[in-house]
């Protein structure tokens, strides 16, 4: 098992990708990092810490923060791996148990249990794998799964468990595998 990354690491993953995928060099300039796009995840990886130190409570501030100024709500105990982008961030609530590595979210998306929680229950709330998309405005709730290489198109309602490399579309969503690389 590898040992958890650092806040500057996991920072600096999150804004290689973002580079990657806006198709930027990769630069150390950390004045990057204070854009409306980058920035709400700089801000998650903070609360994020902050709520796995003694100064839990200052982490809340900063997922309030984000919330009222972003309108992206993200608890500062969701575990999301490192590559993770929010292209279009605004209206976005992630309350799903973990997100894997490479996780992208586009705007007006909900992640989260069936009905209030407000215990935070990880096995009321979905777990999305490794590479995942989705897409703006799609809605992911309940006990689920979505494997890794998956995307969810936007607008769709997921209820039911997305098979690794397929493609989650419709309301309720349905799942269409994608032909393997060769």
């Amino acid at each position: 098992m590898t040992a958890p990354l650092g806040l500057r690491a996991l920072v600096r993953a999150d804004y290689a990708r973002f580079c990657v995928l806006s198709g930027k060099p990769v630069r150390g300039a950390w004045r990057a990092l204070l854009g409306p796009r980058t920035l709400p995840v700089v801000i998650f990886r903070v609360a994020s810490r902050l709520y796995h130190s003694p100064l839990r409570p200052l982490g809340a501030v900063f997922s309030l923060f984000n919330q009222l100024v972003f309108r992206v709500e993200i608890p500062a105990r969701a575990q999301i791996g490192p590559g993770f982008v929010m292209p279009h961030p605004g209206g976005i609530v992630i309350g799903a148990a973990a997100m894997g590595v490479n996780f992208t979210c586009y705007q007006n998306v909900t992640l989260g249990a069936r009905s209030f929680d407000g215990a935070y229950d990880l096995t009321t709330r979905p777990r999305i794998g490794d590479d995942v998309i989705i897409g703006s405005g799609a809605v992911v709730l309940g006990p689920i799964s979505v494997g890794n290489g998956a995307t969810v198109a936007a607008n769709a309602l997921v209820l039911a468990d997305v098979p690794a490399r397929a493609t989650a579309m419709g309301v309720p969503a349905t799942n269409r595998l994608r032909p393997a690389e060769g």
